[in-house]
């Protein structure tokens, strides 16, 4: 299952998005963009919570 994080689908004007069947790997690219550009910590449970299933 590949899942999805769009940061315009929570509110953002922002453009990032992130596809992966790698949760691990969506977490941490999550948290360093929020960190980066929005200077947001996120834990793992927030990313999770963030996180929807991509459409095919």
């Amino acid at each position: 299952m590949v899942n999805a994080v769009f940061c315009r689908d929570r509110g953002h004007d922002c453009d990032f998005a992130v596809q992966t069947d790698n949760d691990d790997e969506l977490v941490h690219h999550v948290q360093d963009h929020a960190e980066r550009i929005h200077d947001v910590e996120l834990s793992r449970a927030d990313v999770e919570d963030l996180i929807t299933e991509a459409e095919a």
